[in-house]
């Protein structure tokens, strides 16, 4: 699956100096953007079973697809203190909605798996509901306070790579 995100069109113009030929151009001026997804659990109770599915999937498929994508500044996985929900916590370069169509394309498979802790979770397989999830992801975005502070605000994650 290709999103409109990294549609590669070599004739749009790009900033001087900062995304070299062959990025995805639709990134440009497209610069770390927060997400805060509040994922209450069905029970406290399953927060132990969802930790335990995490681990092994962080390892082989989340952390691999977020080098593949390259748009993840940071990510993270925060159990509530009570237990009541998970939180993903992400930063992240151009619009949500591709971003999480990215991630449908690359680890759908991950994302059905852990929804059956998640009260409430969209029709799964995510992958043959991506609109659901899309709507599912968008009203968990808990943006009251997300405000993103960066030393780098004008550079991507593509953009660091260049210059490392």
């Amino acid at each position: 699956m290709i999103s409109p995100q990294f549609a590669y069109d070599d004739d749009v113009p790009r900033r001087p100096g900062r995304v070299p030929t062959g990025f995805p151009p639709s990134l440009v001026g497209q610069v770390q953007r927060g997400l805060n997804l509040y994922l209450p659990l069905k029970s406290p109770a399953l927060m132990p079973a969802l930790a335990g599915a995490l681990e092994p999937l962080k390892k082989k498929k989340i952390f691999p697809a977020l080098t593949r994508l390259a748009d993840v500044h940071f990510a993270r996985f925060v159990p509530a203190p009570d237990a009541s929900a998970l939180w993903v916590i992400t930063t992240f370069d151009g619009e949500l909605e591709p971003y999480i169509m990215d991630f449908v394309g690359e680890i759908g498979d991950v994302f059905s798996e852990l929804l059956q802790f998640i009260e409430g979770a969209p029709r799964l397989p995510v992958q043959q509901y991506p609109q659901d999830f899309v709507n599912f992801i968008e009203s968990h975005n808990v943006t009251q306070g997300g405000d993103v502070w960066s030393a780098y605000p004008n550079l991507t994650v593509l953009d660091i790579e260049a210059l490392s």
